[in-house]
């Protein structure tokens, strides 16, 4: 008889083997640990130490019942087995935090917990587990920009992540409705952009939509973003900040008129959402503007990919400036959309001389200017990384179908506010990034997936979870494992999985629909559909094909 706690894992390993008899841990437990394992080893002490209430101290190999051992090379496979006497992890250094991840799944799900409970006994199955990624790239885009995360949650947020082998998290720190980082050089950004009077209800796409006529705001000092990024990276995560460029520039040009396309136009942050027209300028003084700030961003992040966004840029703006006009003259560029390939290649270059790569949304493979190492993240469906892909560029699969968790989970009324109709557990676990893939060749160009938390109507740290929560355990399995159960296997081992989440806190979906508290209602959370599923993946296929969002589409 299977042991439980072995065919409940998620993701689902590469091979299990499970051996007669358990470990059981019992005071003072010894861990031993190499010098390349020693960070693994401290964070398996302090998280297994508090949500146990056993003492682990540093012992030799021989008297450890844990045991953390460094392979040489990269990669993010690991070896875990367990016996009756101890467990060892090897793994080169950065698959050691999944041995970890995986032990912890594999004792009593109480381990979760940030305090002992009384009476337990902590014990794992005896097995083999030998265990790799599928893909290099297993990200999640949470965006604080529309709706702020507090420090707090998203360090939460990481723990998440590291459960399920996550190894991305991608930060939209600008938008039109905020600006989320602190930047010396230019403190208005903090003292006007972080914050608006308001936020329209729903998906509000005017300033005469109802609001909340609540204020909202708030952003990140370096410091707390260098500590989110320490906190990651011990847990095997990396952050990706993104500064959205040129366009999603409303907060940003509220701070700063100056660096807008018409700098005598009255400009507030963003209430309201939408496809804004208020984008940056490419002029001189501005693009030494924005330098500056990439290199305050650069000095905290240490990412090799650098995100500057690209998408729902509408043009207009820059044909209609005189001044932006006179400069296109001067440079010798012919139109706005040689002007922003002109954009692209300017900061792509920049970039690659602080030994950095850009990263953008699928819309800049149509612009040209990508330098051989940028990246795309094709949201529109498949088409922008498959052109990117075939121009020899990296891509991350990120379309909005399935991987858009602003999205409903269901089509009931029950459901609360969303941006549009159903994305199931059920999609999300059934999407394979190569099976609309037409020139299989150029596959191996594919980092990897990633889901997507856009914030205009998640409201808050419980919707948040509501809505990543269970779909983000799906896609961790379709990023992660390669050989994937069908779907009803899937559910089985979720809903024992799902004890976990429990014993965290989290405040996930039920697999049979959302608790009474979890509904809409009739309130501010009530279920609202603007996007039908199937018309929205019909215009963004169209729309991939070219270049500047449909002006329909605009909120002005």
């Amino acid at each position: 008889m299977p042991n439980e706690r072995l065919i409940t894992l998620t993701p689902l390993p590469q091979h299990v083997e499970q051996r007669p008899g358990e470990l059981i841990l019992r005071s003072p437990v010894g861990v031993a640990a190499d010098s390349g394992a020693a960070k693994a080893a401290d964070l398996l002490r302090v998280e297994l130490g508090r949500a146990t209430g056993l003492r682990f101290e540093s012992a030799d190999e021989a008297a450890a019942q844990l045991i953390l051992r460094t392979e040489a090379g990269d990669g993010e496979h690991y070896r875990l087995e367990i016996e009756a006497q101890r467990a060892v992890i090897s793994a080169p250094q950065a698959g050691l935090i999944h041995g970890v991840c995986t032990l912890r799944q594999l004792l009593p799900a109480a381990n979760w917990r940030s305090a002992p409970l009384p009476g337990m006994t902590w014990s794992a199955p005896a097995c083999v587990i030998e265990d790799r990624p599928r893909f290099g790239w297993r990200g999640c885009m949470l965006d604080v920009t529309r709706h702020f995360a507090a420090k707090q949650t998203i360090l939460r947020f990481i723990d998440l992540l590291a459960m399920h082998h996550m190894n991305r998290l991608h930060l939209h720190l600008s938008d039109d409705q905020g600006w989320r980082v602190e930047i010396k050089a230019y403190p208005r950004l903090t003292e006007i952009a972080s914050h608006r009077p308001h936020t329209g209800l729903g998906f509000a796409t005017s300033p005469n939509d109802p609001n909340d006529g609540t204020p909202h705001g708030g952003y990140y000092t370096q410091d707390d973003l260098r500590e989110i990024v320490a906190y990651a990276a011990a847990r095997g995560i990396m952050v990706i900040p993104e500064i959205d460029l040129p366009g999603h520039s409303r907060a940003l040009t509220a701070a700063y008129p100056e660096f807008g396309c018409f700098p005598d136009k009255t400009i507030e942050v963003g209430t309201y959402f939408g496809i804004s027209s208020d984008l940056v300028n490419p002029l001189p003084h501005t693009i030494a503007a924005l330098e500056t700030i990439l290199e305050e961003l650069l000095a905290i992040f240490p990412a090799p990919w650098i995100h500057l966004g690209g998408d729902e840029a509408p043009l207009d703006p820059w044909r209609n400036s005189p001044a932006i006009r006179a400069h296109m003259a001067s440079l010798g560029v012919e139109n706005a959309e040689a002007m922003r390939t002109w954009f692209t290649a300017h900061f792509a270059e920049f970039l690659a001389a602080h030994g950095r790569r850009l990263i953008g949304w699928d819309e800049i493979i149509h612009y040209g200017g990508l330098a051989p190492d940028s990246a795309i993240m094709s949201w529109r469906g498949e088409k922008g990384g498959m052109k990117a892909a075939a121009a020899g560029h990296d891509v991350v699969m990120a379309p909005v179908f399935p991987t858009y968790f602003d999205y409903a989970q269901s089509d009931s009324a029950d459901e609360p506010l969303a941006i549009g109709q159903s994305i199931t557990l059920e999609d999300v676990y059934a999407y394979e990034p190569s099976a609309r893939w037409n020139d299989k060749s150029t596959f191996d160009k594919v980092l990897g997936v990633q889901c997507q938390l856009w914030r205009e109507v998640i409201l808050d740290d419980a919707h948040l979870e509501y809505m990543a929560f269970p779909r983000l355990c799906a896609l961790a399995e379709v990023a992660w494992s390669e050989q994937r159960s069908d779907f009803d296997a899937f559910r089985a081992r979720l809903a024992h999985h799902l004890e976990r989440l429990d014993h965290y806190g989290v405040n996930y979906r039920p697999l049979e629909g959302p608790h009474p508290w979890q509904k809409g209602g009739t309130g501010r959370k009530a279920y609202q559909m603007r996007f039908n599923i199937k018309e929205a993946l019909a215009w963004l296929d169209n729309w991939a094909e070219s270049g500047e969002p449909p002006a329909e589409h605009r909120s002005e």
